[in-house]
């Protein structure tokens, strides 16, 4: 399920850090290699930067992810940005990842939902630059 090198999937777990049942995941693995991604991006939540007691949460959730994911022989990439488009199309740089997958956010605010529709359109200009110029293709999927 693993992959460093080209052809592989991006996992980009936001909120929804399981492993089991996880449509998102499944649909990875349905496609090839893949790599998990986490990034933790604070200041985009606006006003609601996380508590200590989150931040612990995370923490322990994180490696319990890290561990699951590494039985099932996939790396977790965990990167700390301001920018977490900036820092996902690196990694899809990085890994050479043709395709990533997300689950929905549900209940989120008005500015997460602003914040999804740039992201869409960010990375929808990232893909036509790519295709126009550099003959690179990556999908991107929202799974439910």
């Amino acid at each position: 399920m693993s992959s460093s090198g080209g052809g592989c999937s991006i996992v980009w777990f936001r909120r929804d850090l399981r492993v089991e049942d996880n449509p998102a995941l499944a649909a990875g693995v349905r496609a090839g290699a893949v790599v998990g991604v986490f990034i933790w991006a604070p200041e985009e939540e606006g006003q609601y930067y996380p508590g200590r007691v989150s931040r612990w949460w995370l923490k322990n959730s994180l490696a319990h992810l890290d561990s699951s994911l590494r039985n099932l022989g996939t790396p977790l990439v965990t990167k700390r940005s301001t920018d977490s488009v900036s820092s996902l199309l690196e990694v899809v740089k990085s890994t050479g990842a043709t395709q990533i997958f997300f689950n929905h956010l549900y209940g989120q605010f008005l500015f997460i939902l602003i914040l999804s529709k740039f992201l869409l359109l960010y990375m929808i200009l990232y893909l036509l630059v790519q295709f126009l110029f550099y003959d690179y293709p990556v999908s991107f999927v929202l799974y439910n």
